[in-house]
């Protein structure tokens, strides 16, 4: 049973209740990884304000015994301070776009402060099968070294992505591994799998750029990503479509065009049939590349031809035109992923979760009017 209720003077208030929960955790009354009551029953039991509990569990926690952990509790965490969790990162496309080096740096600098160790490679290469097998065999390494939990981001842009994501998960649940996936799915919309999922909300930011491109006077507005990309991509593929058919613009499915040669001739027949044209690029890496081919086929950006990106990476403003696009929260997912697997390791039999979080619209050049 916890320890008996005392008469507290009112300076020592949340001291001795400090006291008392100290006791309690060290006699064994409230076990490690063991969920203690919230602040609102320990206010009601020991007839104290919740500011005064809340100063006795902030001294629990400056002492490493406890841990708090937002949305879900407050948990023994009877950890040796030195003995630190380690977490490995699978980021095969930390070579392929900014965004990932940003929140992998982000999610650095919060171990300092997080007491946690990273273990951070990422695959560089251009090739998807040197990809892939760099992915294999980082996973299988952190296997080895028993690391607490995974970030992962899945594979994409090659056709074995689906099958090659499917065989990572599976041995890190045979691992008994926790992972949290950031910024896509291993399953496309609707499915879900079972591992929790921070990421921007890809919805939600094609809607906002389609709607920006009609605001400009844009009637014909288009799709390009590249083949065997992320569910992510497809998630912004219909929000795209939906922000066009409630403006009551056309659409039909060979407006989206999935390709990765953009040569003279890809371009002339994409914009052949196009009044006031725009084009939504899946991602700003694929933009780049697609506004250099445009200007090589003599098409004028912004004034015949509109284009935006998504990530903002760090050369988006400095291109021949100034790409807009709708910037990531790169920060903001570093310590959402970070909370989900803290959370995650205390209590492995929670429900999957799915966080999406708001960037922002950087309008610039390449799509004024």
């Amino acid at each position: 049973m916890p320890s008996e209720k005392k008469t507290y003077s009112p300076r020592q208030k949340f001291l001795q209740l400090y006291e008392i929960l100290k006791k309690d955790i060290q006699d064994g009354v409230y076990k490690n990884d063991q969920k203690i009551p919230t602040e609102v029953e320990l206010a009601t039991q020991y007839k104290l304000s919740r500011p005064t509990v809340a100063k006795a569990l902030d001294l629990l926690r400056k002492e490493g015994m406890i841990e708090r952990t937002s949305g879900i509790g407050t948990f023994v965490q009877m950890q040796p301070r030195n003995e630190m969790l380690n977490f490995g990162l699978l980021i095969p496309g930390l070579g392929e776009t900014e965004i990932f080096e940003s929140i992998c740096g982000h999610m650095s600098k919060l171990a300092q402060t997080k007491k946690f160790n990273l273990i951070w490679s990422g695959s560089i290469q251009d090739d998807a099968k040197a990809r892939k097998e760099h992915i294999e065999s980082l996973a299988k390494h952190y296997i080895e070294q028993k690391v607490d939990g995974v970030f992962f981001t899945p594979l994409e842009l090659t056709s074995e992505k689906d099958t090659v994501n499917e065989s990572i998960v599976k041995l890190f649940d045979q691992a008994n591994i926790p992972l949290v996936l950031m910024d896509r799915d291993i399953v496309s919309f609707p499915s879900r799998s079972e591992y929790d999922l921070v990421s921007v909300d890809n919805f939600r930011l094609t809607y906002i750029i389609t709607q920006h491109m009609i605001e400009q006077g844009c009637r014909t507005i288009k799709f390009v990503a590249r083949p065997f990309s992320a569910p992510s991509v497809q998630m912004r593929i219909y929000g795209y479509t939906q922000a066009l058919l409630d403006a009551g613009l056309k659409f039909t499915p060979d407006m989206v065009s999935i390709e990765d040669n953009f040569n003279s001739e890809y371009i002339k027949n994409l914009l052949s049939d196009c009044a006031a044209p725009a084009i939504i690029c899946a991602n700003d890496t694929t933009a780049s590349k697609f506004m250099h081919a445009l200007t090589d086929t003599g098409f004028d950006i912004p004034n015949e031809v509109k284009v935006a990106g998504v990530d903002d990476i760090k050369y988006a403003n400095y291109l021949r035109v100034p790409l807009t696009t709708y910037k990531q929260p790169c920060k903001e997912i570093a310590e959402i992923a970070i909370e989900l697997m803290f959370s995650r390791i205390k209590l492995k039999s929670l429900p999957a979760r799915t966080i999406f979080l708001e960037g922002k619209l950087i309008t610039r050049k390449s799509t004024a009017c």
